[in-house]
């Protein structure tokens, strides 16, 4: 793709700036050609470990900004295209002006290949966090069941994304929705903030961390809600990580739909995929498998028994907690329909 030439980004201001024109340029070609042409803002929510200079940079390498925490890239061939807010120590934003594609795989590439780097997986309620709030509606939601522990061939999948605007027009979808999303993982939903009338943020949130700002007004009002989630995930990592060391209880990841023990056996004991774990099986029943190995994001150890509706994750040590929201998320979206993290019979993640 062609980046146009334009001033370089020094300060949190010119990166602000950016934005709001590229805001401003959506709404006005909106307007007189009923769709936008800029490139829509994407944000990536990064689980890390890391140091930001032992994680680099996904293009290129970082450049302060003025202020302290905040980060733009410096490359050849794609400046000022990357933004980093690195102002919490265990929960990062990037911020990408690259088109969805070359922003997506980049984000992926960095994040598989740095050890202590790791999504966001955001829960079922983390992804409905604007529910009930004041301006704020529900206008699309994703549900998805992949069946990943079986070969393609044999796989069933489901998946619905239904966009269904704010005013909720389509008769009888509501019902469909509802049914289905008790029984299956939510990966996706979008929110509109409407304010006198018209739209101020428009965002599609994704199961993995990612948002895409569709639409919106003011620059500050978009980096506070992205903040906003980011800040809530923080004290999720903090909270599951203070339980963990206080009460050494197993989290408990409950599913709806019950899994294949032999496939799951199977796919663990790879080390591949993104769940990140290799695991050895010690133990094996009809229905209840029990193994030991490692969190390849971090390489802590991990115990995991494993039954048709449920896992008990234990996290030794000072193991990352990021396992057990990212086990749940991917499990929920392959093949265990939905799921919920408990620790000591209290909800977590949530």
């Amino acid at each position: 793709m062609v980046i146009s030439v334009m001033r370089e980004i020094t300060t949190l201001g010119d990166l602000k700036g950016r934005l709001q024109a590229g805001f401003e340029n959506n709404e006005e070609s909106l307007e007189a050609f009923g769709k936008t042409y800029s490139t829509q803002l994407k944000a990536y929510l990064i689980e890390s470990n890391q140091s930001i200079v032992g994680a680099g940079c996904p293009i290129g390498k970082w450049q302060g900004l003025d202020s302290t925490g905040w980060y733009g890239n410096q490359d050849e061939h794609l400046p000022n295209t990357l933004f980093l807010d690195g102002t919490r120590e265990r929960v990062w934003i990037i911020y990408s002006i690259l088109d969805a594609a070359e922003s997506d795989l980049a984000i992926k590439n960095w994040v598989e290949s740095r050890k202590g780097l790791d999504r966001c997986w955001l829960s079922r309620k983390q992804l409905l966090h604007w529910e009930g709030m004041e301006q704020w509606s529900q206008s699309g939601l994703g549900l998805r069941f992949s069946d990943g522990l079986y070969p393609e061939e044999e796989a069933g999948k489901f998946s619905l994304k239904a966009w269904y605007g704010a005013n909720r027009y389509i008769v009888g979808l509501d019902e469909v929705i509802e049914k289905a999303k008790e029984r299956f993982a939510i990966y996706s939903a979008r929110w509109q903030k409407r304010r006198n009338g018209s739209v101020a943020i428009s965002a599609e949130w994704y199961s993995n961390g990612k948002a895409t700002i569709n639409r919106a007004i003011d620059v500050d009002e978009v980096l506070l809600s992205i903040s906003e989630m980011a800040n809530r995930y923080d004290d999720a990592i903090s909270d599951a990580t203070e339980l963990r060391d206080t009460t050494l209880c197993a989290f408990e990841i409950d599913f709806s739909q019950e899994i294949d023990l032999d496939a799951f056996s199977n796919t663990v004991a790879k080390g591949t995929g993104e769940m990140k774990l290799w695991l050895v099986e010690t133990e094996a029943e009809a229905d209840f498998r029990r193994f030991r190995g490692v969190d390849l994001h971090t390489w802590d150890r991990i115990l995991l028994d494993v039954g048709p509706d449920f896992a008990y994750l234990t996290i030794p040590g000072k193991g990352c907690v990021n396992a057990a929201p990212r086990i749940a998320t991917i499990q929920g979206e392959d093949n265990a329909g939905k799921t919920s993290i408990f620790h000591d019979g209290v909800e977590i993640f949530a």
